[in-house]
């Protein structure tokens, strides 16, 4: 019974010595009248290294990763071997326990933002570790081991352009669990880091090596038609991300990715919700590299920008998509579709007023690739008078609820163009007003000045519920390592000295009357 007294034992210590910590991070305060470090190298490196009964080896990794943020660098190297040897312990709990420990270690990082255990570290334990995670995999009962394959997804990103020795045997091992999955997908926590880990493959080595994009789409794309052929609605939003993923790592279309593209645009596509988000970003990355063969379809494209724009859960996809058209093609190849494009913008927001801040943003990219007076223009085809009411009362109002920090900077640098660009606001005093004060409240707020607005809002929407670690929904759920970027249209320009200087030039060189608006607005 001896084994009883010292699990107690290694729990009290355990309870003890916490004062304070999260799931995350683990220990973040402790009780400085219990020395750790002996303790561990006393009473918990031998159960590490011997394994002599489960339940005390799975007490004495728990103390590890209770504790890992209080272990130094060097208790690491010594730790993460034994850790390794676990991996293979028959015992569904010790390994199970040996994977998860591995995982959040690897994500401790120094004061300095260093890994405590990184890539250098890595290496000469990357191939056994890699074997034995997958070895997991294949033991009874851990078929799906969602800690394991969290492990797995975790090696690959710190291991980063080391994984490319690795990378066709991981895609292998990976697609044969995903046809296994995809008969009966029951773990949607595991399913989510299955395909985490392929994005991370796809992220850390052929970014790092376009050459390989050609072999990942060798080996991803059948698994990929399998669940597209089956209609596996929980894996569809996966594999759609990963397709855009690799497109954007390509130089141009490939034979696959022509053949994919007329499906993409058939409404059956569209009807479920959960596909929405990945096909929009799957059509913005083909807008990037094959705009030829996007334009030969341009009205089946705006078929789909219209769908969306209709409806309230998915207008802010559509607004995403038309600021992938105005990013890819010049104003010239789209003048017979603005007015119409336009026309139905407009219609939207008198039936949604929460479609403003992101048809601002959209807004602000044609302001971006073809200038504020364009801008001008397309609202007085549509009606005389028409910009100076959408600018004050529209772009003004909803500038300020844009998010995204490419996105923001967009609206302010175009909203400065307008002002500066557009002399005929200066007979609107209100729209111009409106505007400046706009650009100015962004600006304090991205610096961190709260503004009246900013503490009515943070009083009004309480903070976001965490609904769980597993970050899975069943519509949809983004994979963190196939996150797309945002394409900055201003990357030499800062939107607060960019504004800066046009609130100098309106005050200080214009004519008295724009001189009084400036003042009058600040």
């Amino acid at each position: 019974d001896g084994w009883k007294a010292k699990d107690v034992a290694v729990f009290l210590v355990i309870a003890l010595t916490i004062k304070g910590g999260t799931s995350k991070l683990g220990a973040t305060q402790t009780n400085q009248l219990v020395d750790l470090i002996d303790f561990f190298n006393k009473h918990v490196v031998a159960e590490l290294q011997e394994a002599r009964h489960p339940v005390l080896t799975a007490d004495a990794i728990k103390f590890v990763t209770v504790f890992r943020a209080q272990l130094d660098r060097g208790v690491y190297e010594r730790v993460l071997p034994m850790l390794l040897a676990l991996l293979a312990h028959k015992n569904l709990v010790v390994h199970t326990y040996a994977a998860s420990a591995i995982e959040r270690m690897l994500t401790v990082r120094d004061s300095n933002g260093q890994r405590r255990f990184d890539t250098p570290q890595l290496l000469p334990l990357l191939q056994q570790l890699l074997t034995s995670l997958f070895g997991i995999l294949s033991m009874p009962g851990s078929e799906e081991n969602a800690y394991a394959m969290r492990a797995i997804m975790r090696v690959t990103v710190v291991a980063g352009e080391a994984m490319a020795p690795y990378a066709n045997v991981c895609i292998d091992s990976l697609n044969n669990i995903l046809v296994r999955v995809c008969a009966n997908p029951s773990n949607p926590t595991f399913n989510h880091y299955l395909f985490e880990t392929v994005a991370s493959l796809v992220r850390y080595i052929c970014a790092a090596s376009p050459a390989a994009v050609d072999a990942f789409e060798t080996l991803l794309f059948p698994p990929f038609q399998t669940v597209l052929q089956m209609d596996i609605s929980e894996f569809t939003p996966y594999v759609f991300q990963v397709l855009a993923q690799l497109l954007e790592c390509r130089p141009s279309l490939s034979a696959s990715y022509e053949a994919l593209f007329p499906p993409l645009l058939m409404p059956t596509m569209w009807e479920r919700p959960g596909n929405i988000p990945p096909l929009v970003r799957l059509l913005c990355a083909y807008m990037i590299k094959g705009k030829a063969q996007v334009y030969a379809r341009i009205e089946g494209v705006l078929g789909v920008f219209q769908k969306l724009l209709a409806t309230r859960a998915t207008d802010a996809h559509a607004c995403r998509l038309l600021s992938a058209l105005f990013t890819a093609f010049d104003a010239a190849e789209l003048q017979q579709y603005l007015v119409p494009i336009f026309n139905l913008c407009l219609t939207r927001l008198q039936t949604n007023k929460k479609a403003g801040p992101p048809l601002v943003a959209a807004w602000s990219v044609y302001v971006a690739r073809y200038g504020a007076t364009a801008l001008r223009s397309q609202f007085e085809a549509i009606q005389p008078g028409l910009c100076g009411m959408i600018l004050g009362r529209v772009w003004g109002e909803n500038a300020p609820s844009v998010a995204g920090a490419i996105p923001r900077k967009m609206v302010i640098i175009s909203t400065a163009r307008i002002l500066a660009e557009c002399p005929e606001l200066l007979s609107a005093a209100d729209s111009f007003c409106s505007l400046l004060e706009a650009a100015l409240t962004m600006v304090l707020a991205d610096h961190g000045v709260e503004t009246k607005a900013d503490a009515e809002e943070a009083e009004d929407c309480p903070p976001d519920i965490d609904n769980g670690a597993n970050g899975y929904a069943a519509a949809y759920v983004q994979l963190s390592f196939a996150a797309a970027g945002e394409q900055d249209l201003y990357p030499s320009e800062d939107s607060t000295r960019f504004l800066a200087a046009t609130v100098r030039q309106l005050r200080d060189f214009g004519n008295p009357e724009q001189s009084a608006r400036t003042n009058a607005a600040i």
